[in-house]
C-alpha cells in the first residue's frame, strides 16, 4: 500500500500490522510554497517574499523543482541550494539541472 501526502511519501507495508491495532496517521495539509520554504530557512523565506515579477516566477520554479528532486531521492530539501536558487533569480538566470534523458543516449 503506498500513500502520498502532499510532497512527502508514506510508504505502509502490507499486512505488517495486525488487524486488532488501530493506526493513526497525520493527515497533510496544503502547504504553500511560502511557508515550505519557511520550514526550510527562515532567512530565505523573508528573501523569497520580497520577490516580484520576473524575478518571483523564476525563484519559484527554481524552488519546486528542488523540492521535487528531493523527495524523488528522499532527501530533506538544502537552505543552501533554496538561496543560490533566490540569488540566480534575483540575477536573472534561470539554473537548474538537465533533466530529460535523451542527452544520455549518445
Amino acid at each position: 500500500m503506498r500513500v502520498q501526502l502532499y510532497g512527502s511519501i508514506l510508504f505502509l507495508e502490507k499486512n505488517r500490522l495486525s488487524q486488532k491495532e488501530n493506526t493513526k496517521v497525520a493527515a497533510a495539509r496544503p502547504i504553500s510554497l511560502q511557508d515550505r520554504v519557511l520550514q526550510i530557512d527562515h532567512i530565505q523565506a523573508r528573501r523569497y517574499t520580497k520577490l516580484a515579477g520576473d524575478t518571483l516566477e523564476i525563484a519559484t520554479e527554481g524552488i519546486i523543482r528542488h523540492l521535487r528532486a528531493c523527495a524523488r531521492m528522499d532527501v530533506n530539501p538544502d537552505a543552501s541550494a533554496v538561496r543560490e536558487i533566490i540569488d540566480d533569480a534575483i540575477n536573472g538566470r534561470r539554473v537548474f539541472a538537465e533533466t530529460s534523458n535523451d542527452r544520455l543516449a549518445a
